[in-house]
Formats: C-alpha cells, sequence, structure tokens
C-alpha cells in the first residue's frame, strides 16, 4: 500500500515543488521556452517523477501517461511489446509516419529498482531526458506541421522500457531489454534511421559534454556551436557550459545506443563526462536538479533537432 501511495498521490506534491523551484529560478532569469512549453515540461516532469521500475504500479502510470502525451502532441503512438525473459514495454512516437529516413531521439522511461530505499524517481536517470523529449516534441510539432508532410525525414522519439533492472534485481547491470529487443526485431527498419541520439543522466550541476564517437563528432561540434550561438544572443539562462568540441571515443558505458551501434547505425550519445554525484541515490530528485543545465539543455536540443529535419 505504501508503494501504490507514493506512485498515485505523489504526483500532486511534486508538481506543486516544481512549480515552487521553477518560479525562483524564472526570477532570476529569462528562459527560451514560452509560458505555454515551460507550464507543459513542469506537468510533463511531474508525473515522470515517481518511482517507475519495471513490474511497479508507477512503470504502469509512467507509460500510459506517455502514450496519452504523445497522442495529445500530435505523434502517432504505439505500444511496442515484448516477452523476453520479462514483459516490456517500449513506447515509440512519430511525427511524419510516410517519410523515407527518421532522427531517433531515445531514452529510458524506467527508474531502477534500489532495496534500499522505495523513494528513488531517477530525476536524472531518466525523467529529465523524457520531459525533454516530449518538449521537443511539442515546440517542433507547431513548427512542422504543414512542413513535415512534405519532408524527405521524420522524428521518432523512443522510450526504453527496462533499462536499469527488473522487480527484484539490485545488482550494477544494465539488462537493455528495451532497446535490444527494438532493434532485434526491427521495430522501425533500421535502415530508414538517418541519426541515433540518446539521452540520459541529464540535469546534475557541473555537468560537461563531449564527443562520443568519431563518426558523429561533426555533428557533437554543432551541438557546441549551436550553444555558442544561443548564449551570444542570450537565448541561455545564465550556466557553465555544456557542450566541447572534446573527444572521449574510448570510455563509453552501456546504454540504449549500443545495440544500434552495433548495427552499424550512426550514434550520438548525450551523456555527461561523470555520473552525477546524486547517481542511484534517493537525493537524485526534483530538489537536486540544476535547473540552468535543464532549461539549456532543452533549448540547445531543440535548436539542433529543428535544423536536422530542416
Amino acid at each position: 500500500m505504501l508503494r501504490l501511495a507514493l506512485c498515485t498521490c505523489g504526483v500532486g506534491l511534486v508538481l506543486l515543488l516544481l512549480n515552487f523551484w521553477l518560479s525562483q529560478s524564472t526570477q532570476r532569469t529569462s528562459t527560451q521556452m514560452s509560458s505555454n512549453e515551460e507550464r507543459h515540461f513542469n506537468d510533463t516532469l511531474a508525473k515522470l517523477l515517481i518511482p517507475r521500475w519495471p513490474g511497479s504500479r508507477g512503470h504502469s502510470l509512467v507509460c500510459d501517461f506517455l502514450i496519452e502525451e504523445l497522442r495529445t502532441l500530435g505523434l502517432d503512438a504505439t505500444r511496442d511489446e515484448f516477452s523476453d525473459t520479462f514483459p516490456l514495454t517500449n513506447v515509440v512516437g512519430v511525427l511524419n509516419p510516410n517519410a523515407k529516413q527518421f532522427l531517433l531521439l531515445s531514452c529510458h522511461y524506467d527508474s531502477k529498482y534500489l532495496e534500499t530505499t522505495y523513494r528513488y524517481v531517477g530525476a536524472t536517470d531518466g525523467a529529465v531526458s523524457c520531459a525533454i523529449l516530449l518538449n521537443v516534441a511539442k515546440k517542433l510539432n507547431s513548427l512542422f506541421r504543414d512542413e513535415f508532410g512534405r519532408n524527405h525525414i521524420g522524428l521518432l522519439l523512443v522510450f526504453f522500457d527496462t533499462h536499469d533492472s527488473v522487480n527484484g534485481i539490485t545488482d550494477n547491470t544494465y539488462p537493455l531489454m528495451g532497446s535490444k529487443s527494438f532493434v532485434r526485431a526491427e521495430t522501425v527498419p533500421l535502415n530508414r534511421i538517418s541519426l541515433v541520439i540518446s539521452f540520459n543522466l541529464i540535469g546534475a550541476p557541473d555537468q560537461i559534454y563531449m564527443s562520443r564517437y568519431e563518426r558523429t563528432y561533426y555533428l557533437h561540434e554543432r551541438l557546441a556551436d549551436i550553444e555558442e550561438q544561443l548564449r551570444a544572443s542570450g537565448q541561455l539562462d545564465p550556466c557553465h557550459r555544456l557542450f566541447y568540441k572534446l573527444k572521449d571515443h574510448d570510455s563509453d558505458i552501456d546504454d540504449d545506443h549500443f545495440s544500434f551501434l552495433a548495427k552499424g547505425l550512426p550514434v550520438m550519445h548525450v551523456l555527461p563526462h561523470t555520473y552525477p554525484d546524486v547517481w542511484l541515490q534517493e537525493s537524485d530528485n526534483l530538489q537536486n536538479l540544476h535547473w540552468p543545465t535543464v532549461r539549456n539543455m532543452n533549448t540547445i536540443i531543440t535548436r539542433f533537432v529543428y535544423e536536422y529535419l530542416n
């Protein structure tokens, strides 16, 4: 009963806290998101900040929310269900489904099962990435509503399941079942995916981002250039620099992009150079998010995706 209460009743409290923290940040600095888009981001993140390990009530709630939200935003949304060693459900949203090629943005929506606490909500570990992807879709759908029908490229949002663990498993392995199943089944034909961008561990303070792969280094350079341009034009919050034109091509970690990489697809891994201090701790929550990082990442990624699709 305690677990269920945490999942179903915690959203309201999270939303109240989220609005307080974001209102304080807004008083200090401007943001590139409109008030409607910021409200959407806040509401979205609040729905995600609940314990959501596979097999839990919170996991089902978040899965349902992702489907409903994608459809509300005007995307074709489907449950990509598999039965491997454990039943899992990826959530797939498509903008311009008739496109010849797709940009695929991905993250995982499940949280890790921790034996030490039932309050782990994985703010940086999945939740912020999911909220950014949905917010990007909201902004770009309004911009591309007419253009996508004539464009050769579309947008795929994939929220992978069973990245971290299954119910009752508490070790440090990462089964990555959702992404492995997606690639193995070719839910979307791999030859129609022009680029995969995987997001994880976003929202902690003092984090920097480097290129992970030589093949996509030129795209990472573009992210760094976009950040510089947005900062120069006053469109970013005061914050340390996020993207550096540095190569870290020998130390990437296991994540959902690995299955795509093994099939020869070009991949970008938007992951900080070091783990957040709150990683796999109950303190990886709303209160410890670094809002300038979250806002700026949202703005930079939105601009990058707009350019790529346009």
